[in-house]
């Protein structure tokens, strides 16, 4: 039976445009900011964290974190820590299963990036319990992700390959936290977790 919905890192180049201000970021400077709050996020945990402490580690001004994320610091820890979704290329390959198996390709290699997978733990053990901070934590990862794989279920649907009504956001959240615990514990493996993952999908999918 389909799942139904109730209602139908690389570097980055040396100048890089940030598109919620308008303002341009100066690369040396982004990743310096992004590898001090990795390290501070080891030292003091989320709840540690400060600008002003990202800002001094980094050696760059206060200004800086406004200017480019807002001073919002889940903002900063998600493009720290979670794979960028935005940047991954759109499985287009002519057959949902081949689309299926590319995305999880994609979320595997990325997941199973030390960092990655310590950024996942970091954040849903620190932030778990608070509703308000776990919803924030999803405009980087979780909804791009998501929007993702509706993508793929839509031109799947428009070749009638599946079934109708399957929701996107479930089947990520499936997908995600399947690949993060695999991960954790190295069972199954990344060849077998991809094919495994896959039958699970096409069967939830089946006509």
């Amino acid at each position: 039976m389909p799942i139904k919905s109730k209602k139908p890192t690389p570097l980055k180049p040396t100048r890089t445009k940030d598109t919620s201000c308008g303002r341009r970021r100066d690369g040396t400077k982004h990743q310096a900011i992004l590898q001090a709050t990795r390290e501070l996020l080891e030292e003091k945990g989320y709840r540690g964290l400060s600008l002003k402490s990202i800002a001094s580690r980094s050696k760059v001004s206060r200004n800086v974190l406004y200017n480019w994320w807002d001073g919002d610091i889940t903002s900063i820890v998600e493009e720290a820590l979670l794979p960028d979704v935005s940047a991954w290329p759109m499985p287009d390959n002519g057959t949902f299963m081949q689309d299926i198996e590319q995305f999880l390709e994609l979320t595997i290699d990325a997941i199973h990036k030390p960092n990655v997978l310590k950024g996942f733990l970091i954040l849903a053990s620190e932030v778990a319990n608070d509703k308000n901070e776990l919803t924030q934590t999803s405009r980087y990862f979780r909804a791009p992700y998501a929007r993702m794989v509706g993508r793929i279920i839509k031109n799947a649907e428009k070749r009638d390959e599946i079934a109708k009504g399957l929701e996107p956001k479930l089947i990520a959240q499936m997908l995600s936290g399947s690949v993060m615990q695999f991960a954790i514990s190295k069972n199954p493996g990344k060849r077998k977790t991809k094919a495994v993952l896959c039958q699970f999908v096409m069967k939830i999918a089946a006509k």
